[in-house]
């Protein structure tokens, strides 16, 4: 099974934590669910998938 090229992150502090594990930051959009919020989009990973596993789901879309 092939994964998703992208994975969105909406938590700030999330987004600072992964970059800082070297995670690939690709881009920053406002989100369209929410107006006042930004969604950071990283080039996902079988690293990152399992990365993501120790944050809170509520952090990323799935």
């Amino acid at each position: 099974m092939a994964i998703e090229k992208y994975k969105l992150v909406i938590d700030t502090e999330v987004c600072g934590e992964l970059v800082g594990k070297g995670f690939k930051l690709v881009d920053i959009v406002p989100s369209f669910r929410y107006k006042d919020r930004l969604v950071f989009v990283f080039l996902n990973s079988r690293e990152l998938e399992a990365e993501l596993t120790n944050y809170d789901s509520s952090t990323y879309y799935k």
